[in-house]
């Protein structure tokens, strides 16, 4: 990770890394209770079991199995991850005022987007299967990135107003933890903001980033059902790009062209 600040780019993105994309070439890989003044003790191991299996709702509020809860019982930051298939180039330069990469120069658009095996902030494990028959939108985030502390909310409203379609998945995938630059630890954040998706931690190494050919934060990939890339973009993207275009992957459609 380098520590410097982030490089601006026009679109709103951050780019933290000038060399991570070159990455890919190193690496393809209870106390007693007292009723009616009668004091009831409680056995040491039911206290424990008690302890042990608090929900996670009854910590934050967030729903068992979301990145909120996950987070609410962290035990990592990062974590071992696993990513096979072959891995995208890097993301290229987007045009003026788009969201989205050019589909006719994007050499990413077509392939098939690698997999990942991991885990979240408690271990519970994450994988994203992109051949499973899923489309999903693929959100790469950085805990310390403005622009992503502004996008993370926006998502998550826009999914507790009912408009995520049924069949899409949203995923993130935390990367490019450094806890020297701010809004740390990630789980505080992901739970503070009550995110529902699941959230796969990257390695210390960024290894998901690399092999997903990020170059900006936050960084968006779409893939379809087919497991197939069908659009990549960086920076912060309006929920009136996001929506239609969310909308036209459930559909089977180009989402660069939705809105």
């Amino acid at each position: 990770m380098t520590g410097s600040s982030p490089k601006r780019d026009p679109h709103g993105g951050a780019d933290p890394y000038s060399k991570l994309s070159h990455a890919q070439d190193r690496r393809r890989r209870t106390l007693p209770m007292v009723i009616g003044g009668t004091v009831v003790v409680v056995a040491i191991c039911a206290l424990v079991a008690i302890l042990a299996t608090r929900s996670d709702d009854t910590d934050s509020g967030a729903a068992a199995g979301t990145g909120a809860a996950a987070a609410a019982n962290a035990k990592q930051e990062t974590a071992d991850i696993t990513v096979t298939g072959e891995p995208l180039p890097s993301m290229p330069e987007m045009a003026p005022g788009s969201h989205f990469t050019d589909v006719s120069t994007d050499k990413a658009i077509g392939m098939p987007a690698p997999s990942i095996d991991g885990s979240s902030f408690d271990g519970s494990p994450v994988k994203v299967d992109t051949g499973d028959g899923t489309p999903r939108v693929i959100v790469f985030v950085a805990h310390w990135c403005p622009h992503c502390q502004k996008e993370v909310p926006e998502i998550q409203q826009w999914i507790d107003d009912g408009n995520l379609p049924k069949g899409v998945e949203i995923v993130y995938v935390s990367t490019g933890v450094a806890p020297e630059r701010g809004n740390y630890p990630v789980s505080d954040w992901i739970e503070k903001e009550g995110v529902t998706p699941k959230v796969v931690l990257d390695d210390d190494q960024s290894a998901a980033a690399s092999d997903y050919g990020l170059s900006g934060f936050p960084y968006f990939v779409m893939v379809d059902g087919q497991g197939k890339v069908v659009a990549r973009g960086s920076g912060e993207i309006p929920m009136d790009v996001f929506g239609p275009a969310v909308d036209a992957l459930a559909a089977g459609k180009d989402p660069t062209t939705a809105s």
